[in-house]
């Protein structure tokens, strides 16, 4: 499945284009972490957690509220979590 047919899919839930938009790239972000080392040192938090309890879709947001755990918040620890992000054989990639 690409991308516009995974936004399609939220359409189709009654998600409106943005808010699809942003909850395709959510749910990318999150698959990414899952499988990654630092999955025991990352949160979520916020809105996208409201919304997973919830289901309300007026609950939707658009961004992703993560907080770390035992990691370091300096600029380079957090450019590190990316690019370790963005090191998987699966093609996706996040640029800073």
């Amino acid at each position: 499945m690409n991308l516009y047919e995974l936004i399609q899919k939220y359409e189709k839930m009654g998600y409106n284009n943005a808010d699809a938009s942003a909850k395709v790239a959510q749910d990318i972000i999150l698959l990414e972490i899952s499988k990654n080392l630092f999955n025991k040192n990352v949160t979520i938090k916020g809105g996208v957690v409201m919304h997973s309890i919830s289901k309300d879709l007026r609950r939707t947001t658009r961004d992703l509220d993560l907080d770390f755990i035992k990691y370091s918040l300096d600029d380079n620890s957090i450019k590190s979590f990316i690019d370790k992000l963005s090191n998987n054989k699966d093609g996706v990639t996040f640029i800073l």
